[in-house]
């Protein structure tokens, strides 16, 4: 369910525990707490000073989900390998993510909850123009697209990507917020 971001809403409600919680236990998290958060922050002076806090970032959450993996390494079992390529394969959630870390999906499915991202009207609420190429790495696949034209108009950003095919894709994010309290 898709529902605008009102920036006012989330004021005073970023929480620093996120962290720690994401960390331990990203499944206590839900979308409407990370919402709170992710928008909440804006209203920091970290934020005003244009800095993003580690857990608002998924190429935070992605290094830090390689770093784990690195310091508990698996014995490599071929057929459990398998199996799970069978099953990547044969996904029945119809999940647009591919092999993010469960910080990275919940980040990923609070920016969509904002909109589809198909038009500037139901543009996807990022706070920052990093959020967007984040965004799309994991969502669009920036290795089968070129970025071909980027353009800002009324604190919408768009993208035009242009894949394999030489077909053009529009991508829109709402970075509104940023120029509020100041790019």
């Amino acid at each position: 369910m898709m529902k605008k971001v009102i920036y006012s809403e989330y004021e005073g409600k970023y929480d620093e525990s996120i962290k720690e919680r994401l960390e331990k236990d990203p499944g206590s998290v839900d979308v409407e707490m990370m919402r709170a958060n992710l928008y909440g922050y804006t209203y920091t002076k970290d934020y005003a000073d244009g800095e993003i806090a580690d857990e608002l970032s998924m190429d935070y959450w992605e290094e830090r989900h390689e770093e784990m993996e690195l310091d508990n390494p698996k014995e490599i079992d071929f057929e459990s390998m398998r199996n799970e390529i069978y099953q990547l394969l044969d996904k029945k959630d119809n999940s647009p993510y591919f092999d993010v870390s469960p910080q990275e999906k919940l980040i990923l499915e609070t920016i969509d909850s904002t909109g589809d991202g198909k038009t500037p009207e139901t543009a996807l609420c990022v706070i920052d123009v990093h959020q967007e190429h984040e965004y799309i790495q994991r969502v669009v696949r920036l290795s089968v697209l070129q970025l071909v034209r980027q353009s800002v108009a009324g604190g919408i950003d768009c993208l035009e990507l242009r894949d394999y095919d030489g077909r053009i894709e529009k991508v829109y994010f709402d970075i509104s917020r940023r120029f509020e309290v100041g790019y």
